[in-house]
C-alpha cells in the first residue's frame, strides 16, 4: 500500500514494553507515533495450575492459544521451570489468529490450525472435529473471554484451562496525556489492540473519553471493535487481517493522502 501518513499523529494504547509491528509499521508510514502505555501484564495469581500443565506436557495432544502474550507467558514459563520448548512443539498448536500464529512460529513452531476468523468461538468451531475426548491445554488470560472455553468443552474436549497471566491496566497517571492530547486537538488516530486497552483507556480518562469521538478509532479485530462500542464509541478502521502491521496499514488508507 502507497498512502503515507506524514505529520499525521496516531496514538497507540499498549502494554508496555519494547517496540511492537504496529508502532513500528506506522512510523515506517510516516506518522508521528504516540505510545500510551494503557495496560501491563502480571503472573498468574496462582502459577502452581500452569506450572503442574507444563510440568505434564506429554498427557496433552494439543495446546490453545488466543494471544501472542499468552505464548509469551507460556514459554517463559517453561523457560523458568527448565523444562525444554520442544516439549511444547511436540503438541498439536492451535492459533486464534495471524498475530499469534506468527508468534507461535518464532517461539515455538508453526502453528497446525489457524481459524479463517481470529475469534475465540471460532477458534473452538474449528477444533471441534479435532478435540472430542482429547485433552486440551488452553493457557489463558485471568479475565479471558468465554467463548473459546464454552466451545471446547461444547465439542467434548478434555480441557484444561490454566491462568498463564493477568492483564492490569496502567495506573492513571500514564493514560492522562492521551486526554490532554485530544482536548488540544492533536490527535488525528488512536490504535487499540486488545479489549483490554479500551477499558484501561475509557476507565483513566472517565468523562474524557467523549473526546474519542472526535478522532479516528482503530481496532485490530471485532473483539477490540465490540469493546470499543460497549463503551459508546465505534471503530473507523479495522483490518481484514487481526495483525499490527495490517492495522497500521488501514489507518494509513483511512488518513492518507488520496
Amino acid at each position: 500500500m502507497g498512502a503515507r501518513l506524514d505529520r499525521r499523529t496516531v496514538v497507540v494504547t499498549r502494554g508496555k514494553g519494547g517496540e511492537d509491528t504496529l508502532s513500528a509499521r506506522l512510523r515506517a508510514l510516516g506518522a508521528a507515533v504516540r505510545e500510551v502505555p494503557s495496560i501491563a501484564f502480571a503472573d498468574p495469581a496462582d502459577p502452581g495450575p500452569l506450572d503442574a500443565a507444563l510440568r505434564a506436557l506429554d498427557r496433552f495432544e494439543w495446546a490453545v492459544f488466543t494471544s501472542a502474550t499468552a505464548v509469551d507467558r507460556t514459554v517463559a514459563r517453561l523457560r523458568a521451570l527448565g523444562l525444554d520448548v520442544a516439549a511444547l512443539a511436540r503438541l498439536r498448536l492451535a492459533a486464534v489468529g495471524p498475530a499469534t500464529a506468527e508468534r507461535l512460529a518464532g517461539v515455538v513452531r508453526e502453528p497446525d490450525l489457524v481459524p479463517g476468523e481470529a475469534k475465540g468461538d471460532a477458534l473452538a468451531r474449528a477444533l471441534a472435529p479435532h478435540v472430542s475426548g482429547r485433552p486440551v491445554l488452553f493457557p489463558r488470560p485471568a479475565e479471558g473471554r468465554p467463548e473459546t472455553v464454552a466451545g471446547l468443552l461444547a465439542a467434548g474436549a478434555d480441557l484444561t484451562g490454566v491462568e498463564a497471566y493477568r492483564t492490569v491496566p496502567a495506573p492513571a497517571s500514564d493514560i492522562a496525556p492521551l486526554g490532554d492530547w485530544l482536548a488540544r486537538g492533536e490527535v488525528d488516530a488512536v490504535a487499540f489492540a486488545s479489549p483490554s486497552a479500551v477499558r484501561a483507556v475509557t476507565g483513566a480518562l472517565g468523562e474524557r473519553a467523549a473526546l474519542l469521538r472526535g478522532v479516528l478509532l482503530a481496532a485490530i479485530g471485532p473483539t477490540t471493535a465490540e469493546a470499543l462500542r460497549e463503551q459508546g464509541l465505534e471503530a473507523g478502521v479495522q483490518p481484514e487481517r487481526y495483525t499490527g502491521a495490517d492495522l497500521a496499514e488501514a489507518v494509513a488508507v483511512r488518513l492518507g493522502p488520496g
